[in-house]
């Protein structure tokens, strides 16, 4: 799946896609959860190859996601010595066409304001309960506002 951000391309790779579909929010109790994106950055595009998910002391609801920050400096540290570059954040919502709160807005924000990066924008995708592409928000931090990618 291709996404396009003002002029980067992002192509989700399969590996993140089945992450996203096994994820979703599919019963009336299942909570939240969420981790972060890793990819390559290659001369047309940029791949994002991985989805993990947060875990340690993360906490999770219905309705929220609050991840362990501990636990996802340790993957970004682990995954940047297999070569992999840490892209962003992803998280569920139990909704059929997600769209980001402002306190997911605030957050993505705030993790590109204080990380030490070169990127020009950081994404944050939303996993929702439709099939794909519906059910995906793609976005990204630029700056101090969050604005959507479109769909290839």
């Amino acid at each position: 799946m291709k996404f396009t951000l003002n002029t980067t391309s992002y192509v989700f790779g399969d590996e993140c896609i089945t992450t996203f579909a096994a994820k979703r929010q599919s019963s009336r109790l299942a909570c939240e959860t969420g981790g972060q994106l890793f990819g390559r950055f290659l001369p047309d595009h940029v791949l994002v190859a991985h989805a993990t998910e947060t875990e340690g002391r993360s906490k999770r609801s219905r309705f929220g996601f609050w991840p362990d920050r501990t636990a996802e400096q340790m993957d970004i540290d682990s995954l940047f010595r297999q070569g992999l570059h840490y892209l962003g954040d992803w998280h569920t919502h139990p909704e059929s066409e997600p769209f980001p709160s402002s306190e997911d807005t605030e957050k993505i924000l705030g993790v590109y304001r204080e990380s030490h990066h070169e990127l020009q924008a950081m994404l944050m995708v939303i996993v929702g309960l439709a099939e794909f592409p519906k059910g995906l928000y793609v976005g990204a931090a630029l700056g101090s506002d969050v604005i959507r990618a479109k769909l290839d």
